[in-house]
């Protein structure tokens, strides 16, 4: 079977035994989280996954619905900007008291103030992440991990529907098989 992918408004369009086809998807499911965002596509035969990461790059990946287990197992994560934030919090703010304290430095200073700015930006970086959110991972059939779909974004009801969608073509392409 010769197998191409590309794309025509947005969707995949896959040529098979010499003909294009086209195809609408069964299920949709978009993500948006704080790092990034993801478009997930059900077809008959496998999910289609297009995303970005913030400030860092595109990708677009297929997962044959053949190699996955029909379960998942959930999971909630912090954004790594969480830690990040509250250590430059505390670093810049416990620098900038021992400035003002030890070294009676003014707050007019570049030093102090800067310390300061940081440790407020920390805080708000923080606070912008510290909602933990709810992940699904599904897995191939041979142990490892496959993908994740997080709960977050406007359609975050929909995960649920979605996933059932993803659970049924799973079992519906592993019976054919």
């Amino acid at each position: 079977m010769i197998r191409h992918t590309d794309m025509v408004r947005g969707l995949p369009l896959t040529y098979l035994f010499g003909r294009f086809e086209y195809m609408d998807p069964i299920a949709t499911y978009s993500e948006v989280r704080f790092d990034g965002k993801r478009t997930f596509m059900l077809f008959p035969d496998r999910i289609y996954i297009r995303g970005t990461k913030t400030l860092h790059s595109d990708f677009e990946t297929e997962v044959p619905l053949h190699i996955l287990e029909p379960g998942y197992y959930r999971f909630n994560v912090r954004n790594a900007g969480f830690m990040a934030g509250v250590w430059m919090a505390v670093v810049s703010f416990v620098v900038c008291e021992i400035l003002v304290s030890g070294f009676k430095m003014s707050f007019a200073q570049n030093a102090p103030g800067l310390m300061l700015v940081l440790g407020v930006s920390g805080f708000i970086l923080s606070a912008a992440t510290f909602r933990k959110v709810e992940f699904l991972r599904f897995q191939h059939r041979a142990g490892g991990i496959a993908f994740d779909i997080a709960r977050s974004g406007k359609n975050a009801a929909q995960l649920d529907s979605f996933v059932d969608a993803v659970i049924k073509q799973i079992r519906l392409v592993r019976a054919a098989a």
